[in-house]
């Protein structure tokens, strides 16, 4: 393995460890009323004997170019108060490209961003390719997903939000 090859793999394994710190959240609720949970698990996929496939999702370890990485945010409600109005944004790491449609989550509306600022349906986003003109936005061109949270969150509750990325 070359040197160039082992500090990518070595500035992969840091993003994931720092995935806990990319999350931004805003709730209107008093500081410290939710609690989240950051996990990154890597894909691996095998074969039964009857030829079925089975994708299991494991910790990272080593993760190598054209890994799949599935992130998984867990909010809960530690106050005594019900909370609403919650807002998960979270970029998509600089070394990996999100996979399209695998974006999911509790209750929640989910946009995407190509700016790391402004938020829409993946449908209607678009980006000027390098002759200037409008295409719209593929999957790899997103920068950042929003989930805005549609339900109230009950003292004890919990909600999940999850995405999937490819490493480059």
């Amino acid at each position: 393995m070359n040197i160039n090859t082992q500090r990518q793999l070595l500035a992969t394994v840091i993003l994931i460890f720092a995935f806990s710190l990319q999350v931004s959240t805003n709730a209107h609720a008093e500081d410290g009323a939710i609690r989240f949970s950051n996990n990154a698990f890597k894909q691996v996929i095998s074969k039964a004997a009857d030829d079925s496939v089975q994708y299991d999702y494991v910790e990272p370890g080593l993760v190598l170019p054209k890994d799949v990485i599935l992130y998984e945010i867990i909010f809960e409600n530690i106050s005594k108060q019900e909370i609403s109005n919650i807002v998960i944004n979270n970029p998509i790491a600089n070394n990996s490209v999100y996979r399209g449609d695998s974006a999911t989550g509790d209750a929640s509306t989910i946009t995407f961003s190509v700016d790391g600022k402004n938020f829409a349906a993946a449908k209607t986003l678009t980006v000027k390719d390098k002759t200037g003109n409008s295409r719209q936005a593929k999957p790899e061109d997103y920068t950042a997903i929003r989930w805005v949270y549609n339900n109230v969150l009950k003292p004890g509750e919990k909600g999940k939000v999850t995405y999937k990325t490819t490493i480059k």
